[in-house]
């Protein structure tokens, strides 16, 4: 029997995933059989069908009452008022009647109480969302440690972050092979839908500056996402994230010390072996087209986590690396979900 899933939050990722569960599968690779967000269920239905990113799904989008209709399957539609009480109180109590096997959250909001209520109240068996919240059973970067997952333990999971999924790869890979005593990962990433389109107040006073107009720098916490898989690493790694006026794909500048010597065909070999073999499918080696590098649009709708710009790395004194990669934060990472919902699945009944 498929996995039963509800989705709270239809933002760029929840809807992400909604629509890549549609298009992967006709009628889907999971039941999703319940969504809940703010929005009337016509601008949900609008917002699916035309995405100025990723234009039209490549299935049918309507809506009938409180069922949203995707490729004729029918999704119960469940409209949250922002200003009701937090999800422990009775607002997703109506869920409970979907008997779900998983609630994936990705509003970014909730709490590791509010979660662990849920599960309590027996609104789904499991959690997961789209952020490292604090107290969770465990941190899932599909490709490095997906295994570790035990069903008997774990009732509230994280998929990580977009970056996360795209820099833990990377580092796991080069703390096996060779260890790293420290890095240094700059982000350029896309602007995101808490900024500014014109300059107006912002808690983070940068981020409300004219984001079309500005390269802006802000924390990311893509070093904590990746010790919160690589715990070898904490303390280890800094980090710094430029928002950038594009729509799509996310770049990482990322500066290692590594703990011995090696050459760039060593680390070159390294990185195709795990690209054929264990993280096939979760990176990629790219070399360009026809002897001509790519730009970061090339990589729009692509599937890997982390795409390593094979032309740009650098090896400086044995030790000091330097590697460029890419990936589609949005597409890649609702990739990753829901492959860390087929790990779900696997264990279920």
């Amino acid at each position: 029997m498929s996995l039963r899933v509800g989705i709270v939050g239809l933002g760029r990722i929840g809807g992400g995933v909604l629509r890549n569960n549609f298009a992967q599968a006709p009628g889907g690779k999971y039941d999703i059989c319940v969504v809940c967000d703010v929005m009337p269920i016509d601008h949900v239905a609008y917002l699916i069908a035309h995405d100025s990113t990723y234009g039209r799904p490549p299935f049918t989008v309507d809506y009938e009452g409180s069922d949203l209709i995707l490729g004729g399957k029918r999704v119960h539609y469940q409209r949250v008022d922002r200003r009701r009480s937090p999800p422990e109180q009775d607002s997703f109590a109506p869920l409970r009647q979907f008997d779900l096997d998983v609630l994936f959250d990705a509003t970014g909001t909730a709490s590791i109480n509010d979660f662990r209520a849920l599960i309590q109240q027996k609104i789904a068996r499991k959690i997961l969302c789209t952020w490292n919240v604090a107290g969770c059973d465990l941190s899932v970067v599909f490709g490095v440690n997906h295994q570790d997952y035990n069903p008997q333990l774990h009732d509230v999971l994280s998929a990580s972050t977009c970056t996360g999924n795209a820099m833990v790869p990377m580092c796991d890979m080069l703390s096996k092979q060779f260890g790293i005593d420290y890095a240094r990962i700059i982000t350029i990433h896309p602007a995101l839908s808490d900024q500014k389109v014109l300059d107006g107040y912002h808690p983070a006073s940068q981020l409300g500056r004219a984001c079309a107009v500005s390269i802006v720098p802000t924390p990311t916490n893509v070093g904590k996402s990746t010790a919160c898989v690589l715990p070898e690493l904490e303390g280890k790694l800094d980090s710094l994230s430029y928002r950038v006026p594009t729509a799509i794909v996310s770049v990482i500048d990322f500066t290692a010390t590594l703990s011995r010597d090696t050459s760039l065909d060593e680390v070159t070999d390294l990185f195709n072996s795990y690209a054929k073999g264990s993280l096939a499918g979760i990176i990629h080696c790219e070399y360009g087209a026809w002897g001509h590098q790519k730009a970061s649009i090339d990589y729009q709708g692509t599937a890997y986590s982390a795409i390593i710009l094979m032309e740009h790395l650098t090896l400086s004194n044995r030790r000091q690396l330097g590697v460029a990669l890419m990936h589609d934060n949005e597409h890649g990472y609702c990739c990753r979900v829901l492959d860390v919902l087929g790990m779900l699945e696997t264990h279920t009944g």
